[in-house]
């Protein structure tokens, strides 16, 4: 569809649909503050940007810069494909009526560095919408980290959406780290056959910051890890759903989210297992851990499996709180560890069990922001 056709439609859509319906929310009103994202109406500047070897950078949702890789290539259009997303509620029809450009992004081979896609905003008051399109070719293999940054108040809105081809092998982090504006990343992606998805999304700050993962298997023997980290601190609210959808026989898919809260923050997981009537021989897992970190915070973990049909290898989900108890509290006070210490060292377990999970690519890639959520 060309741009300034989704543009007009998505406008119209804008006055008709709303946030969200209660269907969509069947244990909780609502999932996400829809308020935090109203007030944004200040158009984001234009700005160049010099990107680092392996780097696609867009900037206030237009493409600023490719750096040196091999196996990457980038290039605006206007021209939006559109062949998993359509415009679902009202926060997806105002990102749509303010993109300036499609960002296509092809991957193939085996990049010699991990891939960063920078998705970065800024300007007062400022709505930045940037749609990116992701073809991962067949074969592929290698690391990528989708990046959403934002720098002072602004609105970033991110509305990704790829294909995975046959016989490829992705390593793929998408990152939501806001200096204190909402954010807004959608991210829906199609997997071939014979495929590995190591996913390890990451989740941090924001007045607001809603994060949706979409991994439809639609190929044979693929294969979908999902390990996730959202934390909340200060007065900031999370939202993240991972959905991992098994339509393709003989796939797997597991999905493991850790929400950390402190102070006043809430963070909010939904993980979504599914193995549909084309799924069969699949196995789905769905697990989330919690750990409310102060008494004023907030998280809650939702696990969740939908099973279409009876021929399954296995379907299993589960939900823990992480939180002291008194026995592991004595455990720790006697081993010298005071009162004070003790909310700090559950989450740096929690998050050191994220960072075991990942491979050695997106580990050095994700270090600079997960320091400064240990700090």
């Amino acid at each position: 569809m060309k741009l300034n056709e989704l543009k007009a439609r998505a406008a119209e859509l804008v006055a008709k649909l709303p946030y969200q319906e209660y269907a969509d929310s069947p244990g909780v009103k609502h999932y996400i503050d829809w308020s935090k994202y109203e007030g944004y109406t200040a158009d984001a500047p234009r700005l160049s940007a010099s990107p680092a070897p392996c780097e696609v950078s867009v900037v206030n949702g237009t493409l600023a810069g490719v750096g040196s890789c091999g196996g990457v290539e980038a290039w605006a259009s206007d021209e939006a494909p559109l062949r998993y997303i359509t415009i679902e509620n009202k926060m997806q029809a105002l990102i749509f009526s303010k993109v300036l450009e499609a960002v296509h992004v092809k991957l193939w081979g085996r990049p010699n560095a991990p891939v960063v896609i920078r998705a970065s905003a800024s300007g007062q008051r400022a709505f930045s919408a940037a749609y990116l399109y992701l073809d991962v070719e067949s074969g592929f293999e290698g690391d990528v980290v989708i990046l959403a940054e934002s720098f002072g108040d602004v609105l970033n809105a991110v509305i990704v959406e790829g294909t995975v081809g046959d016989g490829s092998s992705l390593n793929l982090s998408t990152v939501s780290i806001s200096a204190g504006g909402p954010h807004y990343v959608l991210v829906r992606t199609s997997v071939g056959s014979r495929t590995s998805v190591v996913a390890r999304p990451l989740a941090y700050s924001g007045s607001m910051n809603s994060v949706i993962e979409e991994y439809v298997v639609q190929g044979e023997r693929s294969s979908v890890d999902v390990v996730g980290l959202d934390v909340g601190a200060g007065d900031s609210k999370i939202h993240h759903y991972v959905a991992s959808v098994n339509d393709g026989e003989y796939g797997r898919s597991r999905i493991r989210l850790i929400a950390i809260s402190r102070d006043r923050a809430w963070v909010i997981q939904r993980a979504l297992g599914r193995i549909t009537k084309q799924g069969r021989w699949s196995e789905s897992v769905a697990e989330g851990v919690s750990y409310i970190a102060s008494p004023e915070a907030v998280a809650v973990t939702q696990p969740v499996l939908y099973i279409d049909t009876g021929d399954v290898l296995g379907a299993k989900h589960s939900a823990a709180d992480a939180s002291l108890d008194d026995e592991k509290v004595f455990y720790l006070r006697s081993r010298g560890f005071s009162p004070g210490e003790l909310p700090s060292l559950v989450m740096l377990s929690l998050i050191d069990q994220y960072k075991s999970s990942l491979p050695e690519g997106l580990s050095r890639a994700l270090s600079p922001y997960l320091a400064k959520i240990e700090t």
